[in-house]
């Protein structure tokens, strides 16, 4: 699974650096002539780039950093995916302000709250000369998903109820 994954990701990166640099920058305009040779040059180019990081942080990076993608993406998604198909009522402003505000709020808990992933990332150390913002216990080891996620659930419910009136007139 992962090296499907792996190669997923990593044919992502070659086709965005293709159609984003290529096509859109360099040929913008003109039809691109040596596509194929870009998306491999992407793929290459992003291969050495996760090459260096993985040898320029700790052992346990991989980990962490997989933990914090999935607290996202549950984030930002999990409430959506739920609410569409048991409410009827979730409208596309309030689906939109959820994925935001859940993953915003993630981020947030990620480089100030929890201790793990502030402490690695240090930007709560070096903006506020702190590890973490609030380091009364237990909040520096509560996952930034408990926090997240029910900010996600409850703005989806209130923004949709808010707009489901004019989406519905709207249709």
């Amino acid at each position: 699974a992962s090296m499907s994954t792996l190669s997923s990701q990593f044919h992502t990166m070659g086709t965005s650096v293709a159609s984003d640099i290529y096509v859109d920058g360099i040929k913008k305009g003109q039809a691109p002539k040596h596509f194929t040779k870009w998306i491999k040059f992407g793929v290459l180019v992003s291969i050495l780039i996760s090459y260096v990081v993985c040898y320029m942080l700790e052992e346990s990076i991989i980990a962490r950093g997989t933990a914090m993608f999935m607290g996202m993406c549950a984030a930002a998604f999990l409430p959506c995916y739920f609410a569409m198909l048991y409410w009827k009522k979730v409208t596309r402003q309030g689906a939109l302000w959820s994925i935001v505000s859940g993953f915003i709020s993630c981020l947030f808990c990620i480089v100030f709250l929890h201790q793990k992933e502030a402490v690695a990332l240090g930007w709560c150390q070096a903006i506020f000369h702190k590890a973490v913002l609030i380091e009364a216990h237990p909040f520096p080891l509560i996952d930034p998903l408990l926090f997240s996620l029910p900010l996600s659930a409850l703005v989806l419910v209130l923004v949709s109820l808010a707009t489901y009136e004019k989406e519905a007139k709207q249709k």
